[in-house]
């Protein structure tokens, strides 16, 4: 017979397994060390991506369906725009899985960006595509505040692999304790559970967008491909007003969006921790700050 589990366990709670990764991101001496030597350098960061060939297809898609967000949180661009949110259409992610089924990818899809994936009666259906068609790893990237066990469990039957489940607030939410209060033991294995609260070293400023005090870490990603609700590709997860625009997958081929000169030469560039961008010079505190929301 299964456990359940009347607390957040601690191997859940660090967001690792790994007891070793487990006590270091728990020392709050330490993990700032750690965090800055190993996120926050450039020369770490070339040499995690020296063998890199960005010239391949992307090994990572993210498809925000929902641009929509229940909440308004300090450091996230989402809270200072009212620009009108939207639904991604059957008709894009349609045209997304198709292509990515010709294309033969079989990467991991995760279901994120600044909207909140739950609140997307789909999702079930969509999974279950991306599981038929592409064989594809699916995450889903969520502040809690509607995960119910029974839309988990419906999700896990559709095929989903991981659930990165953010704690937006300073003690976990009265949904997210009733969420880990019926969750089993063997179900954790799907559950990565991070804090992400105002004054966290681990944000960015969201190439510029947001003004609040980072250790400016380097989460560039080249071969990650994001599309958001409206079919744009964007150029990376921080560039939320899309200052460099790339394309759009109602208007063009995903491959002929990634095969791009320009976009080929910007993911070379980054990959050898060159950033001439002028986002990534905000990003990266290479440039000085402007906010933009005053």
């Amino acid at each position: 017979m299964d456990q359940k589990l009347n607390i957040i366990p601690p191997s859940v709670k660090a967001g690792e397994k790994n007891w070793l990764k487990r006590w270091i991101k728990n020392n709050k001496s330490l993990y700032p060390l750690f965090y800055r030597l190993l996120r926050c350098n450039r020369d770490v960061f070339i040499l995690r991506n020296f063998w890199i060939n960005t010239d391949t297809l992307f090994s990572s898609v993210e498809i925000e369906t929902c641009s929509i967000c229940n909440r308004k949180c300090p450091f996230c661009p989402v809270a200072y725009d009212n620009s009108q949110k939207v639904i991604m259409s059957d008709e894009i992610f349609n045209k997304i899985i198709t292509e990515l089924k010709e294309l033969n990818f079989k990467g991991e899809i995760a279901f994120a960006g600044y909207g909140e994936p739950l609140l997307d009666k789909r999702l079930e259906e969509f999974v279950k595509r991306i599981k038929k068609e592409l064989g594809s790893s699916v995450e889903i990237v969520t502040n809690g505040d509607f995960l119910t066990y029974e839309r988990f469990k419906q999700l896990i039957s559709a095929g989903a692999d991981t659930f990165r489940l953010s704690q937006h607030d300073k003690e976990p939410s009265e949904q997210i304790k009733e969420f880990f209060s019926n969750v089993q033991k063997n179900e954790l294995k799907y559950i990565i559970f991070q804090t992400a609260t105002e004054g966290s070293i681990t944000f960015t400023n969201r190439g510029g967008s947001v003004k609040m005090k980072t250790l400016h870490p380097f989460y560039c990603a080249p071969m990650h491909l994001i599309i958001r609700a409206d079919g744009s590709v964007p150029l990376c997860c921080n560039d939320y007003y899309e200052e460099v625009k790339l394309g759009n997958v109602t208007k063009q081929r995903i491959i002929d969006i990634w095969n791009k000169p320009f976009y080929r030469e910007i993911r070379n560039e980054i990959k050898r921790g060159i950033f001439n961008l002028e986002i990534c010079k905000k990003c990266l505190d290479l440039k000085p700050f402007e906010d933009r929301n005053i």
